[in-house]
């Protein structure tokens, strides 16, 4: 500090009355803002129990919560019944809302990793919602209590049109005008209103490709249909085609029990010596540019998906659970005038994101565009711009170099059906 200043200081009280009135209101903001740099940032790890009504009294533990000032239910402020440095004991206020769980102290603001579920009573509870999507104007089926007396529902903030109600559930329509995306659902009934949490309970509103654009395997002779079609390499010894077609009935050897009817399906003999890993590609016929313009708008990879009930046969001991990325077992494929996007997705994988096969080996498989790439990596292509999409058959095993390939000349059997197969925008699809 200037020795001048300091001189002046010691001769005139004035200036030094000012300067301790403006330190002495610096000090003051500090407290206010209720930041201690001394102190720990609270931590929350969990509360018990995790639901609960109004005037229940919950338990916080976590670290450095010692001499809370303010515990709060949402926004709403709590009263505190116990506070040690791990544990504090509070009291769910009156107009709590599900939602987080925060605690302040000296040192900060420390969230919970997950909502508390307000209990209202009378007032419905919610523990299913089915499908998890559905599309404007598709019906909906949740579950709970005291439903019998509901009047009305909400996805978002947009109406739903109740169908019908019994005791434990009410089942509804989306309406229009229902924003795509994840969303909550809110019922209201003689004893209250309840809104679903999107961390606990996710139901999403889509919007899925024209079935015209993708073929009806029922029914392929509609000429405003487009079926998929095969491009099988000679070399992989492969028959493909819908699963009541005669030479798929005559030849076939892998046809699972139909999960939905007709389904398509493609088998034979695979080498990693002829065509790599490559057996067997199935496509949309070839659209033209801006088809799917208006379907995508200005969705995201974020917010689209790639849906299919499929069924990869039986694979080699250990493949299924192999941690190799190159052991995949199928390729999803987007495809633009000169290159794919395309997630080659392996067992592993699969079970890792929790999708697990049926008693007959499908599954039902809704995957995110985030996971596919092509050489440039995704966002080179613009999905409006997408001319058709289908997949690839990819199996790391074969060891066949004779022609025609078999079991007798080393080739590996490989099969894998399909049916459904589907994109989505707001959310995942289930067929089932």
């Amino acid at each position: 500090m200037n020795k001048n200043f300091i001189k002046r200081l010691r001769l005139n009280p004035l200036i030094l009355l000012g300067s301790l009135a403006v330190i002495s209101m610096m000090v003051s903001c500090g407290d206010d803002d209720g930041d201690d740099p001394g102190a720990a940032i609270p931590a929350v790890i969990s509360i018990s129990p995790e639901s609960g009504e109004a005037g229940d009294n919950v338990t916080i533990t976590g670290t450095d919560l010692g001499n809370a000032t303010l515990v709060s239910f949402g926004t709403v402020p709590a009263t505190i019944v116990s506070n040690t440095a791990t544990e504090i004991v509070a009291t769910v206020p009156e107009s709590a809302t599900t939602g987080k769980v925060s605690v302040t102290t000296a040192g900060g603001v420390g969230i919970s990793p997950g909502d508390f579920t307000v209990v209202i009573i009378g007032a419905v509870t919610i523990t299913e919602v089915s499908p998890v999507s559905a599309e404007i104007g598709g019906t909906v089926m949740i579950t709970g209590t005291d439903m019998a007396t509901v009047s009305s529902v909400k996805i978002g903030t947009t109406d739903a049109t109740i169908v019908g109600t019994t005791d434990t559930s009410v089942e509804i329509m989306v309406g229009t005008g229902t924003p795509l995306g994840l969303s909550t659902i809110t019922v209201v009934n003689d004893g209250g209103t309840n809104t679903t949490s999107t961390e606990s309970l996710k139901f999403y509103v889509i919007k899925l490709v024209d079935q015209n654009m993708i073929g009806d395997f029922e029914d392929s002779a509609d000429p405003d249909k487009k079926t998929f079609t095969g491009s099988a390499d000679a070399e992989e010894s492969t028959i493909h085609g819908k699963s009541n077609d005669p030479v798929v009935l005559e030849n076939a050897t892998a046809l699972p029990p139909a999960i939905d009817g007709v389904f398509f399906q493609m088998e034979g003999f695979s080498s990693t010596d002829f065509s790599g890993s490559y057996a067997a590609g199935l496509n949309l016929s070839t659209q033209a540019a801006g088809t799917f313009t208006d379907f995508f708008g200005d969705a995201t990879a974020e917010e689209i998906y790639f849906n299919i009930l499929i069924n990869f046969g039986t694979l080699p001991d250990g493949y299924a659970e192999s941690e190799n990325e190159e052991d995949y077992v199928a390729g999803f494929r987007f495809r633009f005038d000169g290159d794919d996007y395309e997630y080659r997705v392996t067992i592993k994988e699969l079970t890792d994101m929790g999708f697990m096969p049926d008693e007959n080996g499908w599954y039902d498989l809704s995957v995110p565009a985030t996971l596919f790439t092509d050489d440039a990596a995704l966002g080179t292509f613009a999905f409006g711009d997408l001319l058709r999409f289908g997949l690839a058959s990819r199996r790391n095993y074969g060891s066949g170099t004779t022609l025609p390939l078999s079991a007798d000349n080393g080739g590996v059997f490989w099969s894998m059906s399909f049916d459904n197969v589907s994109i989505s925008v707001g959310g995942p699809h289930s067929s089932l």
